[in-house]
């Protein structure tokens, strides 16, 4: 259900806005970001940090809790065979490395310092898929360990990101367009055939130094999971993928921007297997 979240965010986020070409935020806000006095942008990224996770919680107590109270439980639903052939839990994972990634980009763009925009991300998405479960847990839908260990999985890999230089070029993606348009509030979960979670391969850089250099730095391979007819059937797809890491971009906030837009796929070339179906190629693939 975390998912919820996801397109608040997008939405607030998108009013500030981050990235340099090929540089970890880490080193670029040494002395790039950071000030040292408290700014009006570091009160924006604040209170942006604290009313997306405001939001959030609300936003899952009306779609979800409202008028549903049980007696705490758990839910054991499994992995990759339960009712949605695992995509609720990438979706989990996604949507923890996307929260950390955001918060960390805001605060650093806010003007926080590293460290303190690091672990203050780490705590944020931690606390809210923790309070997500627990609220689930006193719900119809039962607290589950699996979708817990999802979270986790993405938090612990965003974070590590920022200190393993080799994993930036491994990235987490997602694509979303329901066949029946966007609306408002969006209710993720009703469209689970809508969702690519997308694995993106930095070819340029992970290719032998000689090939590597061919490779062109804005175009990636990615690696997508997604579910079709009503969540019964897996998709699986292989395509390209846009690295905006890749252009070079100085204002602040339009790398705030770019940070946030490059988590998400966009459409590209790419070739779609359906579980019963033949291979199916296109030219920009959605979802």
């Amino acid at each position: 259900m975390n998912v919820i979240g996801k397109l608040l965010f997008l939405l607030l986020l998108c009013a500030a806005t981050a990235r340099t070409s090929a540089q970890d935020s880490i080193v670029v806000t040494e002395g790039f970001y950071t000030r040292p006095d408290w700014t009006a942008r570091k009160a924006m990224s604040t209170v942006a940090v604290g009313g997306v996770l405001v939001g959030s919680l609300v936003s899952s107590y009306f779609d979800w809790w409202n008028g549903q109270s049980t007696q705490f439980h758990l839910n054991n639903e499994g992995w990759f065979d339960d009712y949605s052939l695992g995509i609720d839990k990438v979706g989990h994972t996604f949507t923890s490395y996307f929260y950390f990634h955001a918060f960390r980009n805001l605060m650093l763009w806010g003007g926080f310092r590293p460290a303190t925009a690091f672990w203050w991300a780490a705590g944020t998405t931690a606390f809210f898929a923790i309070s997500i479960e627990i609220g689930d847990g006193f719900s119809p839908y039962g607290f589950s360990f699996e979708d817990l260990a999802a979270n986790g999985l993405g938090l612990g890999y965003a974070m590590l990101q920022t200190r393993v230089a080799f994993l930036k070029n491994i990235n987490l993606k997602w694509s979303y367009v329901p066949a029946d348009g966007y609306r408002w509030p969006p209710r993720f979960t009703d469209h689970y055939d809508a969702h690519t979670y997308w694995m993106t391969f930095n070819m340029h850089n992970l290719l032998p130094k000689q090939i590597g250099t061919y490779w062109p730095e804005f175009l990636q391979l990615a690696v997508g999971y997604g579910v079709d007819n009503f969540a019964s059937r897996r998709e699986f797809v292989i395509g390209l993928d846009f690295n905006l890491g890749a252009l070079s971009v100085q204002n602040q906030d339009l790398l705030l921007l770019t940070k946030t837009v490059d988590m998400f796929h966009l459409p590209a070339p790419a070739i779609e297997f359906t579980e019963g179906e033949e291979a199916k190629a296109y030219l920009f693939y959605t979802n």
